[in-house]
């Protein structure tokens, strides 16, 4: 039992590298002026991003991480009404206690670009 199931990974194994190999022959040799053996590379330009379209970026992901907090407070507040009303107060702590951990975060990561 052991010796078929090791010759069957060691098969699997060397038809695995077997199909890799004439793949990567077949994309080479697609690509105009490629030398034979050589494998396709992306062309690579500079991007240059202005401190504009950072200080965008930065604006979008702190906005979108208070607005992630703000749903998984109003998820959590929802819940806390299905409780029985002696967890609700505890409930609505910690929920209170997330969302402010949340926000902190985000306010640490990428702080308040306005």
């Amino acid at each position: 039992m052991r010796r078929t199931a090791l010759s069957l990974l060691l098969v699997g194994l060397f038809a695995g590298i077997g199909i890799l190999v004439p793949v990567q022959n077949v994309a080479a040799a697609t690509q105009p002026n490629a030398k034979a053996g050589s494998t396709a590379q992306k062309a690579s330009r500079p991007t240059q991003l202005s401190t504009a379209a950072i200080d965008q970026s930065k604006q979008a992901d702190y906005n979108a991480a208070k607005a992630k907090a703000q749903t998984d407070y109003k998820t959590a507040k929802a819940k806390c009404r299905k409780r029985s009303s002696k967890a609700i107060p505890g409930c609505m702590t910690e929920a209170k206690a997330v969302r402010d951990e949340a926000l902190a975060q985000a306010k640490a990561r990428w702080g308040n670009p306005q």
